[in-house]
């Protein structure tokens, strides 16, 4: 069956929770991307977690196929479609964030109470392939897999893009699901890291 090797990649299943002395002060990167102070004051000091549960099921390419065709045909056709299921709490706060995101490529307009509409992109893509060049070096020798998950983001009306890196690194001694952030708006630029404790 043609289907890419899909062993490598970096299985987010799990509850995870921020870890606040790992992580970036994340106040700045809140500031560029329009979070308003008082959701910044609350976000400071309230407990962040995501729970998340990828699934990877085949799923046939949309290509035009006549009756007739083989079943290794059909085979050759299907291809791994993986999906994260995102529950985001933050308490105390209410805002608290829910969805399903495909993880191929396609193009998903989403609303978030903390940081509004966002047009945003996921895919699993090789280490080199990482744009932002800090977070490239960082990651060619901290990553735990050779793949990583890319976010795109965009939000238009705050006028903000961001390159977020989903994947795991060792961390005094543990293993940490890491989302390394490069955000910009105008002239500025923001690179952060959240970094969160989970199962090992």
């Amino acid at each position: 069956m043609a289907v890419p090797d899909f062993e490598d990649v970096p299985d987010l299943t799990g509850t995870w929770v921020l870890n606040r002395e790992l992580s970036t002060d994340p106040d700045e990167l809140f500031v560029l991307q329009g979070v308003p102070w008082v959701v910044r004051k609350v976000l400071r000091h309230a407990r962040l977690s995501l729970q998340i549960h990828q699934t990877t099921s085949l799923s046939k390419e949309s290509t035009c196929m006549g009756a007739s065709s083989k079943s290794s045909d059909l085979a050759d056709n299907l291809k791994p479609v993986t999906t994260l299921h995102m529950t985001q709490t933050v308490h105390p706060g209410g805002f608290d964030s829910e969805g399903s995101y495909s993880v191929d490529g396609s193009r998903q307009d989403v609303s978030l109470p903390i940081f509004g509409d966002v047009q945003m992109q996921l895919r699993f893509i090789d280490r080199p392939d990482i744009l932002e060049d800090p977070i490239r070096q960082i990651l060619e020798v901290a990553s735990l897999s050779d793949k990583v998950i890319q976010e795109l983001a965009h939000n238009a009306s705050k006028g903000w893009e961001a390159e977020v890196i989903w994947g795991f690194e060792e961390l005094e001694g543990k293993k940490c699901m890491t989302r390394n952030i490069s955000t910009t708006k105008d002239e500025k630029k923001v690179i952060a890291k959240m970094v969160y404790d989970g199962p090992n």
